[in-house]
């Protein structure tokens, strides 16, 4: 951290105060002298008054406008520093300096040069000293800890790119006092777990009506439970490595087959596909593991199970730490017979292929 920052900031922020005062006072002085022009020129006045006379009689008129809507400002600040909304005094403020930009406008309409000079003059001097005041308030506020701190700085890149994003990340940099890049990623993965659980809760809304046959019952039970809270619970029990390992057993390359020619296997060692039970579906055929040691697994799992037939799947799942949807894969292919032999279902279907082919082409013997 840079120790020297602070000073030099205060440096700065003194040597803009003592500019913003001297342009105000430069500016206020010449909406003045415009309004003084306009009030020698404009009214009736006797031809006998000397011009100087006039200036006399209309300059504290000028002053009191312009250093009325400066008092009454001033005023509006301190009472808003006291937590109050001062919309008097901030009305009187800007009526009075209303009232004198009005003056400097229609009093020099016939030099429009003059009007815009003298206009601009005082609309820019009361702008300066409202944003002045503004400031130091804002600082008086932040020094006694009634002002939240400001958040960083993202650029208008990341505004135009990702404003939802931004808006958050302002808000979670303010709270939990992070970085410009730490903000965002906290940002992004707050939004995006929100929208998973929005459309989790509901997808468990319409399962929770699906339930109940009587409409009155299903909006009871979808009412009370708190579906967000139930779908944070069940991202928590979700069984993310079984989904994973059975999504990765369908991605697997087929193995290759077993031919009469492959050393390792000789084709009589392979026992033919049997079917001891009704065949699985399609969908839970396509399940089966294709690798050797996958396939033990099931193996293995499947011997539990037919030696336990009454025993819970869900336990059984989370005992082997997979998902309920794999037991009952493995149960419907065991029962099916599949799982019987120790080679895996492909090795067979490839050895029965291989069998058929040296049926067709055995030489006939010699007669």
């Amino acid at each position: 951290m840079n120790l020297t920052a602070a000073p030099d900031n205060g440096r700065h922020g003194r040597a803009a105060e003592h500019a913003a005062w001297v342009f105000y006072l430069i500016a206020a002085l010449g909406s003045t002298i415009g309004q003084i022009w306009a009030g020698v020129q404009t009214p009736p006045w006797p031809d006998s008054l000397h011009w100087w006379w006039r200036a006399l009689l209309v300059a504290p008129f000028a002053v009191v406008l312009d250093l009325g809507g400066a008092v009454t400002a001033a005023f509006a600040d301190w009472r808003q520093r006291l937590g109050e909304a001062a919309y008097g005094w901030r009305t009187l403020s800007a009526s009075s300096v209303t009232v004198g930009v009005a003056i400097n406008v229609l009093g020099h309409a016939d030099v429009p040069y003059l009007a815009v000079v003298f206009g601009t003059l005082g609309t820019f001097a009361y702008a300066v000293w409202l944003m002045h005041s503004a400031a130091r308030r804002r600082d008086a506020l932040r020094t006694a800890g009634k002002l939240a701190d400001t958040g960083p700085v993202y650029g208008i890149t990341q505004w135009w790119r990702e404003p939802a994003v931004t808006r958050r990340a302002r808000s979670l940099a303010l709270a939990e006092r992070l970085a410009v890049h730490e903000s965002l990623d906290a940002a992004r993965r707050q939004l995006r777990d929100e929208r998973r659980g929005a459309a989790l809760a509901k997808h468990v809304e319409t399962l929770i009506r699906a339930r109940h046959d009587d409409p009155v019952r299903a909006d009871i039970a979808a009412t009370t439970l708190d579906l967000d809270v139930l779908a944070a619970e069940l991202t928590a029990q979700a069984d993310v490595t079984g989904w994973a390992r059975v999504i990765g057993a369908d991605l697997l390359p087929p193995a290759p087959p077993h031919t009469a020619s492959d050393p390792d296997v000789a084709p009589e060692q392979v026992p033919l596909p049997t079917f001891a039970g009704p065949m699985p579906p399609a969908d839970v055929l396509r399940r089966v593991p294709q690798d050797q040691a996958s396939y033990d697994r099931w193996r293995q799992m499947w011997a539990e199970l037919k030696a336990d037939p009454d025993i819970e799947l869900a336990e059984f799942a989370q005992r082997h730490g997979t998902s309920l949807r794999q037991v009952q894969w493995i149960r419907r292919t065991g029962l099916s017979g599949l799982l019987d032999s120790p080679h895996t279902l492909i090795d067979r279907i490839a050895q029965l292929a291989a069998s058929n082919g040296q049926v067709q082409h055995r030489p006939a013997p010699p007669s």
